[in-house]
């Protein structure tokens, strides 16, 4: 009865979280994609699906301080609301309650597993794949007048304006770009978009223009043309992506093992044993947070519960640059990154069961409540100063 109950309470703020964290995240890389899109000639539904190939990786960050989030969160409301101290007099010690929160902890590290594992690497292979596809496309015909369209990575037009009777564009301008390092620029008093014949490009024809070419060295030459004799394709041939697997980070956890085992492995060993081993041991922390969180979430009862989020966000930002520096480490060769990762593990897993036994055995005096009193302390002391703080001058 007490463990459907704790989970009822655990339910709602860690959807909650997930709701308002996962969002966030993803609005700066909203703006981002509808920005370089726009000037790509992207649509709106191509910036939709980018960014649901990168809902994955963004809830892999969410995740973690979702579960941390919620425990806290029900524990403070309990502590602060006399719950848990009725638990404990009729017999309900801190281990005995902590029994749903690591079953969730348990859960959210296998689904974890699964999208560190899986879902990840194939979004991500997908998004940048769907991204390569958005950049090198040809151009889909929209023309906003009085603006520089960026078509593909050679091209950049600009059109005065279009008249809405029969689409005659007026004044053209055209700079395309070769790789040889020529650069031609073209205008145009007016033209037309036409389909090619076979139907497969869009080609631009333009009338009464000039086109200047300049060489990489530094010449130069000038042809002016009266008729539509000059045609230039808007669309290019796609070049085909490359295949997924030359990055660690797209391969599954089984493609990772194997390619680990392989005689000629396709990267270095090292690189792949950071990546399953980092995809592991973050699988395995979320059994870890519940422990951390539950005593802080008691210690909320005593000072501000803002104090307390900021420590756990402390300790989850610290342990997650600690695990990223020992990958990058091992990526170079100067350490073995297994046993970096799970030493880091082993720390963290450590000191929370530490802090959850002091908090067992002393329930009125939690393992943070001096940090935490001095924080609180510190804050309202910053609160203090600031001037929306003081009353009106006399």
């Amino acid at each position: 009865m007490v463990d459907r109950y704790m989970l009822r309470q655990l339910a709602k703020p860690l959807a909650a979280t997930l709701l308002l964290v996962l969002p966030a995240l993803l609005m700066e890389r909203l703006l981002r994609l509808f920005d370089f899109l726009a000037g790509a000639g992207g649509s709106a539904s191509s910036v939709i699906r980018l960014l649901l190939y990168l809902v994955p990786h963004y809830l892999g960050l969410a995740f973690p301080a979702a579960l941390f989030l919620a425990v806290y969160v029900v524990l403070a409301r309990l502590s602060q609301d006399h719950e848990f101290d009725g638990l404990q007099a009729v017999g309900f010690s801190l281990t005995r309650l902590s029994r749903p929160f690591l079953a969730v902890g348990l859960g959210c590290g296998l689904l974890a597993l699964g999208l560190y594992g899986y879902v990840q690497p194939l979004s991500r292979y997908a998004y940048r794949a769907a991204f390569h596809a958005l950049t090198n496309a040809g151009w889909n015909a929209t023309l906003v007048p009085g603006e520089f369209l960026q078509i593909g990575r050679r091209l950049t037009v600009h059109v005065d304006r279009r008249d809405p009777a029969d689409g005659t564009l007026h004044s053209i301008f055209l700079q395309q770009r070769d790789e040889n390092g020529r650069e031609v620029l073209t205008t145009a008093a007016t033209g037309r978009l036409m389909l090619s014949d076979d139907r497969t490009e869009l080609l631009l024809e333009m009338d009464d223009g000039q086109q200047i070419t300049l060489l990489p060295d530094g010449q130069a030459s000038t042809l002016r043309f009266a008729g539509s004799d000059l045609s230039r394709p808007f669309t290019q041939r796609l070049p085909l992506f490359r295949l997924r697997g030359t990055d660690e980070r797209e391969m599954t956890i089984g493609e990772l093992w194997a390619a680990r085992q392989s005689l000629n492995p396709p990267l270095g060993r090292t690189r792949l044993d950071g990546e399953l081993h980092g995809r592991l041991v973050r699988s395995a922390s979320m059994l870890v947070l519940p422990l951390l969180a539950m005593p802080l979430g008691l210690a909320a009862k005593r000072s501000r519960r803002s104090v307390g989020i900021l420590v756990g966000a402390v300790i989850l930002m610290v342990y997650q640059q600690v695990l990223q520096l020992i990958e990058a480490l091992g990526d170079v060769g100067r350490i073995d990154p297994r046993l970096g990762l799970w030493a880091a593990l082993l720390l963290l897993a450590g000191f929370a069961i530490a802090v959850f036994r002091h908090s067992n055995r002393h329930p009125e005096e939690g393992a943070f409540d001096g940090m935490i009193a001095w924080l609180d302390r510190a804050v309202a002391t910053i609160a203090g100063w600031l001037p929306w703080r003081r009353g009106p001058a006399v």
